[in-house]
């Protein structure tokens, strides 16, 4: 590929990126506020005020009452009149209906992208394989996630569908989505990653060879596989009310969970 044009798709991933990163001052609070309602740390129906989160951050009052909307659009918070924000409570149904839209849509979109795809798209979904390969070893399963997740949407980009990529834009940014990873929810031991790069470069091999059937068939299983290991760590987590960055702290290690949650 001429380097002209590998720098252009790197710019297109970069950008692309950054639609899904925290970019204001109140998508950053709102990702904070976010992680406290997903830990257990605020309580459904605990009351946000304004003048103390304010205060708490640093800021003035407009950041935090953008963020609190943002927070009423990702369902975490309601808006009443006059009487101010509430903490939603969070159900592991509503999560695991995010989990099945999402992937209703990238199986959708592996199903096109083995059938007709966009080819530059191709070489990119190789790198993330390779990627993700390189970190079996690492343990760092909040990485993984990352990249697996930079890997769906390769696929969706992939599909040469504009409408697919924007409907799963708006998943992780309308949404609880981003907020669910801040903690490791999956890929907590090595065994685990290695099953989940082998089904994402077996994807890749059958959308190479443009076998959609079995495209579909390895996609399928690698997500959801991945919703019931993730449903089954954030049921710990509001359970046990767990604080994220504890369990960022201690759940990291290999003994993940081997437990699946029905979605």
């Amino acid at each position: 590929m001429p380097a002209a044009e590998r720098k252009r798709l790197t710019s297109d991933d970069d950008e692309f990126e950054r639609k899904f990163a925290p970019r204001t001052l109140p998508e950053q609070v709102a990702e904070e506020l976010g992680a406290e309602i997903v830990s257990g740390r605020r309580k459904s129906g605990e009351r946000l005020i304004e003048l103390d989160l304010a205060q708490r951050f640093g800021v003035s009052r407009g950041p935090i009452r953008e963020a609190i909307r943002i927070l009423e659009r990702r369902r975490l918070v309601d808006l009443q009149p006059r009487r101010g924000a509430y903490v939603r409570p969070l159900s592991l149904k509503s999560v695991a209906d995010l989990f099945n839209v999402r992937m209703a849509l990238s199986l959708l979109a592996v199903r096109t992208m083995a059938t007709s795809p966009v080819e530059s798209y191709i070489e990119t979904l190789g790198r993330r394989c390779v990627e993700l390969n390189g970190m079996v070893e690492t343990g760092d399963p909040v990485a993984f996630a990352r990249v697996t997740t930079r890997a769906v949407r390769t696929v969706a980009r992939g599909s040469g569908n504009d409408l697919l990529v924007e409907h799963l834009t708006d998943l992780a940014n309308q949404t609880v989505w981003a907020t669910i990873w801040k903690a490791p929810l999956d890929y907590q031991t090595r065994k685990i990653r290695r099953e989940s790069a082998d089904l994402m470069q077996a994807t890749f091999d059958a959308i190479v060879r443009r076998d959609a059937e079995a495209a579909v068939a390895h996609f399928r299983r690698l997500l959801e596989d991945d919703r019931d290991r993730a449903l089954a760590s954030l049921s710990r987590i509001m359970s046990g009310a767990l604080d994220l960055g504890a369990f960022a702290e201690h759940g990291a290690g290999e003994a993940g969970p081997a437990a699946s949650a029905k979605a």
